[in-house]
């Protein structure tokens, strides 16, 4: 099961951070994997919570259907994707006080039999530096 970590330290604390992870609206700000939402998007970002996302991966378009699994504020934000073949997908966010600022974890887990073989090394090696990307650019932003 391909899985990736990155983690990155803030000066912006932990509140912060929390608030531009949960406003969908601004994720096209931060995730260069993002490629724009479809239906409507949740009020808030809750326990419950769904919405669809397209994606790019790998070159490959995809569109995701979320759920929000764990949404406790600052701390921790976990979503449960379902997408095209099977695919199956974790998003979690981890972020922790460090000093005046924060620690902050992307997790991405894929699971699912078009995943079986090469195709989760290759998956690995592209969202790695997605990941980071990400993270780089969520840092700047909140910073």
């Amino acid at each position: 099961m391909p899985k990736v970590t990155v983690s990155a330290n803030s000066a912006a604390e932990p509140d912060k951070v929390w608030q531009v992870v949960t406003d969908l609206p601004r994720t096209p700000e931060w995730n260069s994997m993002h490629q724009g939402f479809t239906g409507d998007l949740p009020a808030a970002v809750t326990e419950g919570a769904t919405y669809k996302q397209k994606v790019k991966l790998m070159g490959m378009p995809a569109e995701m259907a979320w759920k929000v699994v764990t949404a406790d504020a600052p701390h921790h934000l976990e979503m449960a994707g379902d997408g095209p073949m099977g695919v199956k997908a974790k998003n979690r966010f981890l972020i922790e006080p460090d000093g005046a600022g924060s620690k902050i974890t992307y997790e991405m887990e894929f699971a699912g039999p078009a995943l079986n073989g090469p195709m989760a090394a290759m998956l690995e090696k592209q969202a790695g530096p997605a990941a980071k990307q990400a993270l780089e650019k969520l840092t700047a932003l909140v910073a």
